[in-house]
């Protein structure tokens, strides 16, 4: 069995960094930061009331050794400076300064701008807030890297022998083609940036027209752009679930094509089937999903899940923590 875990905390070990994580008053994330510590996997930074945070890890007998605490609500020089800094990044989109202000008192946002500044190498949320709550001061305050059309989320799953990258698991809810295309280029990304090479399958309802349809036509689309720009990637579509990851569905629907039930990276068509199948697959096949990788980000970004427990959350702080050291 691939021991993905190990994979990605190898390669956190390698230079240890500083992962702020804007939920610190939550317990799964102080035991977490705990363990992170104790693994030596990172320098964690806990954003939140130093008075809560110390009475939780006293009371759950779990040590802060290591764990640095920013009591940011403190510090008004601090969130004055920090606000005008936010302002500066955000006004050109409406912004005032006042309410910039307001949004330093809110620790996504805070904690986006500390990373954007430099101060810590990645943030890690979503496993108290929304995806929504912590993304949205995510995808303002850091925003995608230049070079891409859009960040999306690809989540990694374990089976066997083999690693399974799903995108865009948490972003684009109905992406279009281009947005699609990068989609698939960032997912093969992050499959490369852990030693795989990727063999991308855009997935559908059809397997090469069996069920021909309009909405198969932004698929086909963007299958050409992403031929077009990684003409070396390995990549096929409209495929059928069973046909990209089943040898003998392979044989049967798409005999010709490059991926032979081998496909490593499922590229979904939108948010909906991506989400969904993401959520069944942990629950009824209890498979340990890993991430979301925001990849494209423009710094480390890692969304975690609300019903993550403290270990899970540790695999999350390990990703960010790997994907800093990239």
């Amino acid at each position: 069995m691939v021991d993905l875990v190990n994979l990605i905390k190898e390669r956190a070990r390698k230079h240890l960094k500083r992962v702020l994580l804007v939920e610190g008053e939550d317990d799964r994330i102080i035991e977490a930061a705990s363990k992170a510590v104790a693994q030596k996997l990172a320098k964690p930074i806990l954003l939140g009331d130093e008075r809560i945070i110390k009475n939780i890890a006293k009371d759950k007998q779990i040590s802060l050794d290591g764990i640095e605490i920013l009591d940011y609500k403190k510090f008004d020089d601090l969130n004055s400076k920090y606000a005008k800094q936010l302002y500066e990044l955000r006004k050109a989109k409406g912004l005032g300064l006042e309410e910039a202000q307001r949004l330093m008192q809110n620790p996504n946002y805070f904690g986006t701008l500390y990373v954007r500044l430099g101060k810590a190498d990645a943030v890690v949320g979503g496993c108290k807030f929304t995806t929504a709550e912590f993304m949205k001061p995510a995808f303002q305050v850091i925003g995608k890297r230049k070079d891409v059309v859009c960040a999306s989320g690809v989540s990694a799953i374990v089976m066997g022998d083999r690693v399974i990258f799903l995108s865009d698991t948490d972003f684009s809810i109905k992406p279009s083609v281009e947005e699609l295309a990068q989609i698939a280029m960032n997912a093969a990304e992050c499959a490369q940036s852990l030693g795989f090479t990727p063999k991308v399958a855009l997935l559908s309802h059809s397997t090469k027209g069996s069920g021909e349809h309009p909405c198969l036509q932004p698929i086909r689309e963007a299958l050409a752009i992403v031929k077009k720009k990684r003409p070396e990637l390995i990549i096929d579509g409209e495929m059928q679930a069973d046909a990209a990851i089943s040898l003998n569905s392979a044989k049967r629907k798409c005999p010709g094509s490059v991926i032979q039930g081998d496909a490593n990276v499922l590229i979904f068509p939108d948010i909906f089937s991506a989400n969904i199948s993401c959520h069944l697959l942990h629950q009824l096949a209890k498979i340990e999903i890993f991430g979301s990788f925001a990849w494209g980000m423009d710094k480390p970004v890692t969304n975690g899940g609300r019903g993550y427990n403290a270990d899970e959350i540790l695999n999350v702080i390990a990703t960010a923590a790997f994907q800093a050291n990239l």
